[in-house]
């Protein structure tokens, strides 16, 4: 303690008592001090003052509040005054001033007469004040949560956020009836200064079957002040159990089974499964379609399937359409998924399924308007094109008669052959149009029919239907049907010939 003394001739100010002796911020301190009349005079009207300063505040123990009286001391006697103090909560360690002031009057007397000389004087003292540590744990923010089943690394921050300084500071972690500490459970933390920190890595281990929540374990952290008494603190770390969410997808069954080029309302079930612990909740399903595959209508595709728990699955079914000019191959499908965990907070996950377009014929009508003349046999020439991606066996096409429509069809039907993909081919019909038919425009109905490649195990047929315009005009024209069983003949006799000529050049 750090004295400064104003020197005196009658009156003097013994040593500054205080209890307790070890002052921390928020305590209240009795103070006390010997007053002595050193002088061979009476002193009388002695008035001892406080005047504190921060971190001090005066309390209520005289009459005049910070102020004792003494009324009189005889020559050699001494009193006591007393005070109280109240540090501030606040107050860091260090030594704080306090200054007490001293008046009163000294009397004597010159034959008969009294003289009373009045001093006043300021003796200045200081007292320590110890801070307090004040400790809290942190977890940090990339921390991660905890999983059952499993083992995390968990970073805690301790922090001394009081007024004092901790020596030999320690932190002891225990456990509960779902999380263990893994390997050391006591860490030396040496001296943690006011507003310092220090880092710890643990790890613990969760129960497989520990419920999702917030769990609590208990840290112990022990130390000495700076008045050197030894200190200890329970502190709770809170702690957050989250069941992993793991959302995969599988048995991915299509109706057809075999999906191919121009096919629509193809139905894909999928089956959704949370393979983890946790629980899942509004989960959403969102199959993405693209080229070759959209949507069969407006939010097919979009599924709510609603919580799933860990290990639980629940089927959902998206219908799509497929392109005609598809290419055969295995395609990539992604499959969004979303969902809230059990603190509400929204996550999202996409996995991708593959679906196998097989190739198949697609046949089209290159020319699709004619002109016919009334009264006559009219031959159509009908091109097809394979715009599929197999070949295209046995193609046949076939006018379908309309009862309504005034034509008849002495050859209805006509077989084009083979078709490779990419390749072309022409069949006739013959259409008969009444006399009296009016002059405008009809639409026919032509039923195309394929078999598939064989040779690729497709013994699929293959129907479709197309229509072409046939516009109906009065008066001659047309192709007489003589004329056409004419050149049919002619292309007949030439194959032949052509035949029976390679025939002799090899003979």
């Amino acid at each position: 303690m750090i004295i400064v003394i104003t020197n005196v001739e009658a009156l003097s100010l013994g040593e500054l008592q205080y209890s307790p002796e070890v002052i921390y911020p928020g305590d209240d301190v009795d103070l006390w001090i010997k007053v002595t009349n050193n002088d061979e005079k009476d002193l009388k009207n002695i008035e001892v003052s406080i005047k504190p300063h921060y971190p001090f505040e005066l309390r209520q123990v005289n009459p005049k509040k910070g102020t004792a009286v003494i009324h009189h001391l005889n020559p050699g006697e001494s009193d006591i005054v007393y005070f109280k103090l109240h540090i501030d909560e606040s107050a860091i360690s260090r030594e704080y001033r306090l200054d007490i002031t001293v008046s009163y009057d000294k009397i004597e007397y010159d034959k008969g007469e009294e003289i009373v000389t009045h001093y006043n004087w300021t003796k200045v003292y200081y007292i320590p004040v110890y801070g307090t540590p004040n400790f809290e744990i942190e977890l940090i923010n990339n921390s991660p949560s905890l999983t059952p089943g499993k083992t995390e690394r968990i970073s805690l921050l301790i922090y001394n956020k009081g007024t004092g300084k901790a020596k030999e500071c320690t932190l002891s972690i225990g456990g509960n009836q779902y999380i263990s500490p893994v390997g050391s459970t006591k860490f030396y933390l040496g001296t943690v200064k006011p507003q310092g920190r220090k880092l710890i890595n643990l790890r613990l281990y969760t129960n497989g079957g520990t419920p999702e929540g917030t769990y609590i374990i208990p840290a112990t952290l022990s130390w000495i002040d700076e008045g050197g008494k030894v200190k200890s603190e329970n502190i709770n770390i809170g702690l957050t159990v989250k069941g992993d969410v793991l959302l995969g997808v599988s048995n991915v069954i299509t109706t057809p089974r075999e999906i191919k080029p121009g096919d629509t309302y193809v139905r894909i079930d999928v089956t959704v499964t949370n393979n983890g612990h946790g629980e899942a909740k509004d989960v959403k399903v969102h199959l993405k379609t693209s080229y070759p595959f959209r949507d069969s209508w407006s939010s097919a595709n979009f599924k709510g399937i609603g919580t799933l728990k860990g290990g639980e699955s629940k089927t959902v079914s998206f219908t799509v359409d497929v392109d005609k000019s598809a290419t055969s191959k295995h395609y990539k499908v992604p499959i969004y998924m979303e969902y809230l965990d059990v603190f509400n907070r929204r996550h999202n996950t996409t996995e991708t399924i593959d679906i196998y377009v097989k190739s198949k014929p697609v046949l089209e009508i290159l020319s699709k308007e004619y002109t016919v003349k009334a009264g006559k046999d009219n031959i159509l020439l009908i091109t097809v094109k394979n715009v599929g991606n197999e070949k295209a066996e046995g193609v046949r096409i076939t006018a379908i008669r309309n009862s309504a429509q005034p034509f008849d069809y002495p050859k209805k039907s006509d077989t084009v052959g083979t078709l490779n993909p990419g390749e072309n081919g022409t069949g006739a019909i013959v259409v008969s149009v009444d006399r009296d038919a009016l002059p405008k425009e009809y639409i026919i109905t032509l039923e195309i029919r394929a078999i598939g490649d064989r040779d690729k195990g497709d013994n699929n047929v293959y129907i479709t239907q197309k229509s072409i315009k046939v516009k109906v005009e009065k008066g001659g024209g047309g192709i007489p049907l003589l004329l056409y069983y004419g050149v049919i003949g002619m292309i007949v006799a030439g194959g032949m010939i052509y035949y029976f000529r390679e025939n002799l050049d090899k003979n």
